[in-house]
């Protein structure tokens, strides 16, 4: 199996770990500093953007993943790749577990130790990070992050490309709308407006 992954920071080492995991033998890496980077965790990093579609247009077979953590360009370049009718795998570390009822939508990865629950629809090019619970029926739009040691109670619903902070909580039926930046550690007890950012415990605006 072959995968194009864009970006080649932190976010994407862990993407590649988990892709060798599930057995892709050929990973190749594209991102915009490609000339200084050379090299990251045994890969090639062998072009930019351009030449990640250049890559994929030559190579049908293989699929691909957006590996960076800004919530609004992963969700651009996702845009982009499924207009194109590339292949957007989930990639589901091994040590994961999602039930079979759950939904997760393309593009999306869920990393070791992490629970993604009965009922559950994750959108598109979403990350569910190490350790982060995601419990019955929650709903998350498109390119939401969920940080690592982040616990998401039943019926949450969390909007497009929201950040949720490494070991927050939130509370049953909550709602998070779009682009909500959720500081680490909060504690999330009522519902959050869009693009507001909030922290603490009881999570608030500062």
């Amino acid at each position: 199996m072959k995968l194009a992954v864009y970006g080649a920071g932190g976010h994407a080492k862990v993407v590649v770990e988990i892709a060798r995991q599930l057995g892709y033998q050929t990973i190749s890496l594209f991102d915009e500093r490609w000339q200084e980077l050379g090299e990251t965790e045994g890969c090639q990093v062998i072009g930019g953007w351009q030449d990640m579609l250049s890559h994929l247009a030559s190579n049908p077979d293989c699929s691909a993943h957006v590996a960076i953590g800004n919530n609004s360009t992963r969700l651009k370049r996702l845009q982009t790749l499924k207009d194109l009718d590339v292949k957007l795998p989930v990639l589901i570390h091994p040590k994961a577990y999602v039930c079979c009822s759950a939904h997760l939508g393309d593009g999306s990865v869920v990393m070791a130790n992490a629970t993604v629950s009965v009922g559950s629809s994750i959108g598109l090019g979403c990350i569910i990070n190490h350790n982060s619970s995601v419990d019955h029926d929650v709903k998350l739009g498109d390119c939401v992050h969920i940080c690592p040691g982040v616990n998401l109670a039943g019926e949450v619903q969390v909007g497009h490309e929201t950040m949720i902070g490494i070991g927050s909580c939130v509370i049953q039926g909550i709602i998070i709308n779009d682009r909500v930046f959720i500081g680490a550690g909060s504690v999330v007890v009522k519902d959050v407006k869009c693009a507001e950012k909030v922290y603490g415990n009881p999570a608030k605006s500062p």
